[in-house]
């Protein structure tokens, strides 16, 4: 797993409510699945507004099954602790991590990459037009205070 600036920096959000599709293939060009100009999620996807990861639920694109975990589970009762040991079992099998984060105007989806200082790190596109690379490094604070989230992991078909 290796987190290539350049080809997330290339890669754009095409719609305001396509940030899942996007996330997916974001992963699939880190991992050389799809040339960087693939854009065909979010084609078929566009402003789908009551989309969630239960779309790439067992959905293999490319030999990359996508797996949704922790389906919403936020509240008091969330298992927190274990959803961080499986962001933390990914990325120490080498697998970027989608994860769903508040944002402003509702939810934003990201990829988390990399582990930080007991945090986690994350990429996604926004601003104006999609094309802004935005990074986070306190993934695992927000999701604290979230009280949980829900995140979509995946597997390659030679594992």
């Amino acid at each position: 797993m290796v987190y290539d600036k350049d080809i997330i920096n290339r890669h754009n959000q095409k719609h305001m409510a396509s940030c899942i599709p996007s996330c997916v293939e974001m992963i699939l060009k880190l991992l050389g699945k799809v040339h960087i100009d693939y854009y065909d999620l979010q084609d078929e996807w566009n402003n789908k507004a009551d989309g969630s990861f239960a779309n790439f639920d067992k959905k293999t694109i490319y030999d990359v099954t996508f797996h949704r975990e922790f389906n919403q589970q936020r509240g008091v009762n969330s298992p927190i602790d274990e959803l961080f040991e499986r962001i933390d079992r990914e990325l120490q099998d080498g697998r970027f991590v989608c994860v769903s984060l508040c944002s402003n105007d509702g939810w934003h989806m990201y990829v988390i990459h990399k582990r930080t200082n007991g945090d986690y790190a994350a990429f996604s596109k926004g601003g104006q037009n999609g094309q802004e690379t935005i990074e986070v490094t306190d993934v695992r604070q927000k999701v604290t205070n979230m009280r949980g989230t829900d995140i979509l992991t995946y597997s390659l078909s030679a594992e």
